[in-house]
């Protein structure tokens, strides 16, 4: 029982720093990144995470099938990403199938972007093996 007690202490201290901390290290190849956050607010994070790693497709596996093509940014050349930084997400709405979060940000300068931007709304969509994936995102 101690010993059990232990690892869950250990779990839960490990996954609140990675919460602190923005997100986590990326997934292992058998495991997409967004397959390892279960909430709207952490598969969010873990997109930003992936965006400013620059890993083309940890970003897209955040994404539904459907709204893939939105993470096209500069023709898929990663060099161009805009970086985020001061990244706060904070989830407004839920329900069992969607969710939204609210996310502020300073976005860097970057060759695939117009102006900066310093918040997005996400839109999340849960899918039947409980991951939360990204459907739009953006100021609209």
């Amino acid at each position: 029982m101690r010993a059990l007690r232990g690892l869950i202490a250990g779990t839960a201290l490990l996954v609140g720093a990675s919460v602190a901390a923005g997100c986590s290290a990326p997934a292992g190849p058998a495991m997409p990144a967004a397959a390892l956050y279960q909430s709207p607010e952490q598969a969010t994070l873990s997109w930003f995470f992936a965006v400013n790693h620059k890993d083309k497709a940890a970003a897209v596996a955040h994404f539904t099938p459907a709204a893939a093509g939105d993470m096209n940014w500069g023709n898929g050349d990663t060099s161009t990403w805009a970086t985020f930084s001061a990244l706060q997400c904070k989830q407004i709405s839920a329900s069992a199938v969607s969710a939204v979060v609210y996310c502020t940000f300073k976005e860097s300068q970057a060759p695939s972007v117009g102006n900066p931007d310093s918040y997005w709304t996400v839109s999340l969509e849960r899918q039947t093996d409980g991951r939360w994936l990204i459907n739009n995102y953006g100021q609209g």
